[in-house]
């Protein structure tokens, strides 16, 4: 399969809105199954608006980066990777995360995601950055099984309370 990686221009972003949305569908269908999480996964109303404007914002931010994965013309996957800070107290102070990580089912397998990672760390690289870091649902060992077999070790558990 010939696909693309590249970074994402700001007429993608119809295209990778609708990924985003089929993102988070999967998440819901994934945490769903653990009702006290999909709480935490309702979206406000306007939730495409306000997302449409941040990946713009994103598009356009010297400390994110948006990829692509394009096949034959068409938008299959997105990655979202920015800079983030630690509090002033740590030696690792600033690395890079990976926030988002989407390819559509029909093509996976085929090593996009491992595209998008590495896409992400030359990126991480290229900022001088020696660290990077990647969320994942407890409820999804698939994607916690790749990235722990792209050398992402556990490192803390979130958890969330209703008061």
């Amino acid at each position: 399969m010939d696909t693309e990686i590249r970074k994402a221009r700001l007429k993608d972003v119809p295209e990778i809105v609708k990924l985003w949305e089929e993102f988070g569908e999967e998440h819901i269908e994934i945490t769903t199954k653990n009702n006290a999480k999909s709480e935490y996964q309702e979206k406000k109303t306007n939730a495409k608006d306000i997302w449409e404007k941040w990946i713009r914002k994103s598009i356009r931010s010297k400390n994110s980066l948006v990829a692509v994965a394009e096949f034959e013309r068409k938008l299959i996957g997105y990655v979202l990777s920015n800079i983030k800070k630690t509090p002033p107290v740590y030696k690792i102070d600033t690395f890079g995360y990976i926030s988002d990580l989407f390819v559509k089912k029909q093509y996976r397998g085929s090593g996009i995601s491992s595209k998008f990672k590495d896409e992400s760390f030359k990126w991480f690289k290229e900022k001088g950055l020696k660290h990077s870091m990647i969320g994942v649902y407890s409820d999804n060992p698939h994607a916690h099984f790749i990235y722990k077999k792209w050398g992402f070790v556990d490192s803390e558990i979130s958890m969330k309370k209703k008061l």
